[in-house]
């Protein structure tokens, strides 16, 4: 309804300001009609409201912008505060790690100056003993020689030299004495600044790690992530938990040096892997060969065996591929770089099984890796990459004959998520979102089947114009793409699954908003949001740490981590993953792999104790030579460390006690080559046993 006052239209933002101070009745409304035609004597009272409630209208609108202009300046300056105080504890970090690298070149320094000195002292003592020697044996000849019977002038002379040698031995005596004892001096110099430069060091790693504390907060805050722990809550339970979760586990030495380098170095040692060597793991695989001209030409028979063979072939490629990565996932430099390719697997999910083409899931899985921590680039990608373009048939999507599997996906289950469609939430994307927009935007994006490569026809594509999201334009693969990006949902959504990924399955709606943030103003790059949650309180925290069900990748990855598999048979890991569950390179559908608990049942748990013990067994592992090192002293020692190494949750009392009778009485691990065999079959049966827990089935 439009109401006429004078010769105004009053419009929706007047009647809002008007019904936020009262509601106006049918009788004013008739009052100013009355007005308006000049039978109201009243009218000039109503023309002053009208000015006056145009003024204030005038006034609330000017401070609102002005209001809405400090909220604005407030925003800012408090963004460039923390930027500013993010950028000096930085500084203050780079200053102090200078300090703290030369400190230590200093101490090493010292260090070999005390060594040499040392030396120096041993040298000396050494010539002072031989020094010794050499007077004494010529005070024994001088007495020999007095003490003749006979004593012949002949014998003066021999006496006379004697006598000089003796007195040139004694002065070397004595001045071998005095180099021992100048040689002490100068160590114990050297040896009090050697102190001096350890006192300095101490301090300077007090202060540097006083002032990464500090710059985590800085960074949080500038970010707008989530809170870091301290140094000081830095311990060894943490460290593992963040070696099992940002990789897949490790031995205690691998922890111990997370340990030693600290929180913030032990993040940035695992987050930042771009500057580790990369495993280089020689893979040949060859794309579809396209048929000679004159083979279409041939009887049914001839191209059947033809087919035959090409199939065959690309059946052992498959199985090679799956071994290649086997071996990537194990013995990598780089573990949260295969654990991210993994995840980014499982969120665009495409089959083999359906593809039949081990060549284009190669690509993909390499497209992962190089991309594997830039969310931005996946999602463009994704809509161009080969395999998924077959998987989800957008191969036969063209203007005025959709498919509408990929734009769907993308929508559903890459970006936003079909929890956030509007069968979920009021202002959730719509089905014409999906069909009329995303799916017409992909139109002739397809792949050429022999070489693997993406193609893109344009009389393919429908170039008119689309609405989505609220956006409209005449959007293609990669602008429909923008949008998406561009909606606020998805970085919620990308970022509740990494969490579920990294930290627990339980959503924690106020710390994956901080993530989504992070991810959001960051261009979707992945690593600043990781190191973040990596250091975050939330993820230390007792509800996230033993929390996460391992995937049975997580689970036979790990178990060949913990126990240093010295040659792993990735063939049959390819059958073991399968039968648990989780054949790589075939999840069962474009969602993925079911998660958490879903790996748990009757029957897939006693696959999971089964493949473990078979991997430990089959293994040829030397666990005398593994476990000696750590001078154990008996059997309850042995428990507690393999307990230590292998889990992450507590062992029972009971399991504890049940694990000791099992091995029974073992001497110190110094004596263990005695019995090797025999010790090394009992030590074998109870890490079988200990792996084969419920407690090793969490991380």
């Amino acid at each position: 309804m439009t109401y006429l006052w004078g010769e105004q239209v009053m419009n929706r933002r007047s009647l809002v300001a008007v019904s936020c101070g009262s509601v106006l009745s049918g009788s004013l409304w008739v009052g100013l009609t009355l007005a308006q035609t000049g039978d109201d004597p009243s009218a000039a009272a109503v023309a002053k409201a009208r000015d006056e409630l145009a003024a204030a209208q005038k006034t609330f609108d000017g401070q609102s912008a002005a209001a809405e202009e400090a909220q604005a300046k407030l925003r800012k300056a408090r963004h460039k505060l923390f930027a500013e105080e993010a950028w000096a504890a930085r500084q203050a970090v780079v200053k102090v790690e200078a300090l703290n690298t030369a400190a230590n070149k200093a101490l090493a320094a010292k260090k070999a100056q005390v060594k040499a000195a040392q030396a120096k002292i041993a040298a000396a003592t050494k010539n002072a003993k031989k020094a010794v020697a050499e007077k004494t044996a010529a005070e024994k000849t001088l007495t020999e020689l007095k003490n003749k019977a006979d004593a012949q002038a002949a014998t003066k002379v021999p006496q006379a030299e004697a006598k000089k040698i003796l007195e040139q031995k004694t002065a070397a005596s004595r001045k071998a004495d005095e180099a021992v004892v100048s040689a002490k001096r100068a160590a114990e110099k050297m040896s009090a600044e050697q102190a001096a430069a350890e006192k300095l060091l101490a301090e300077e790693k007090v202060r540097l790690t006083s002032l990464r504390d500090a710059a985590a907060i800085s960074h949080a805050n500038a970010l707008g992530g989530l809170k870091p722990i301290t140094s000081q809550q830095w311990d060894y339970a943490k460290a593992r938990h963040l070696l099992f979760r940002a990789g897949f586990g490790g031995t205690p030495e691998e922890v111990q040096k997370l340990v030693d380098m600290g929180p913030h170095k032990a993040v940035e040692y695992l987050v930042e892997y771009h500057g580790r060597p990369v495993l280089n793991v020689e893979f040949n695989i060859l794309s579809w060969e396209r048929r000679l001209a004159y083979e279409v030409h041939l009887h049914g028979a001839a191209k059947n065996r033809l087919a035959e063979r090409d199939e065959r072939r690309d059946a052992t490629q498959h199985a090679k591929l799956v071994d290649w990565w086997g071996n990537r996932l194990a013995e990598s430099p780089r573990p949260l770089e295969e654990k991210l390719v993994l995840f980014w697997h499982d969120h665009f999910a495409s089959s083999y099984l359906t593809l039949r083409n081990a060549y284009m899931m190669y690509q993909q899985n390499q497209f992962f890796r190089h991309y594997a921590d830039n969310f931005d680039a996946l999602l463009h990608g994704i809509v161009q990459d080969p395999a998924m373009i077959q998987y989800l048939n957008n191969d036969a999507n063209v203007t005025g004959n959709n498919n509408e599997n990929l734009g769907r996906e993308v929508l559903e289950l890459f970006s936003i998520g079909e929890e956030n469609s509007a069968v979920h939430k009021p202002d959730g994307y719509t089905e014409k979102d999906v069909r009329d927009a995303n799916t017409r935007a992909l139109t002739g994006a397809t792949f050429e089947r022999y070489s693997g490569q993406f193609r893109f026809h344009a009389v393919r594509h429908d170039s008119g114009p689309k609405t989505l999201l609220g956006k409209t334009g005449q959007w293609g693969p990669h602008e429909a793409i923008d949008v998406i990006l561009e909606h606020p949902a998805t970085a919620q959504y990308v970022a509740k699954k990494l969490w579920q990924y990294f930290v627990r399955w339980e959503p924690d709606p106020e710390a994956i908003e901080r993530l989504a943030h992070v991810l959001r103003q960051n261009g979707y790059r992945i690593r600043p949001m990781l190191s973040n949650l990596f250091l975050s309180e939330q993820f230390y925290s007792k509800e996230s740490m033993a929390s996460h069900i391992k995937s049975p990748v997580e689970l036979l990855v790990g178990t060949a981590k913990i126990v240093k598999l010295p040659k792993p048979n990735y063939s049959k890991w390819r059958y073991l993953l399968s039968n648990m569950g989780q054949a790589l390179f075939d999840p069962p559908s474009v969602a993925g792999w079911p998660e958490g608990r879903h790996w748990i049942n009757a029957n897939l748990l006693m696959l999971r104790y089964t493949s473990v013990a078979d991997l430990v067994k089959g293994g040829g592992i030397d666990f005398v030579a593994l476990l000696k090192k750590y001078k154990l002293k008996n059997t309850e020692e042995v428990v507690d460390h393999l307990a230590q190494r292998c889990l992450l949750a507590d062992l029972s009392p009971d399991k504890r006690q049940a694990l000791i009778e099992c091995l029974g009485p073992l001497p110190s691990s110094s004596e263990w080559d005695k019995q090797k065999k025999e010790i090394n079959a009992k030590l074998q049966e109870a890490v079988m046993l200990l792996l084969s827990s419920p407690e090793y089935q969490v991380s």
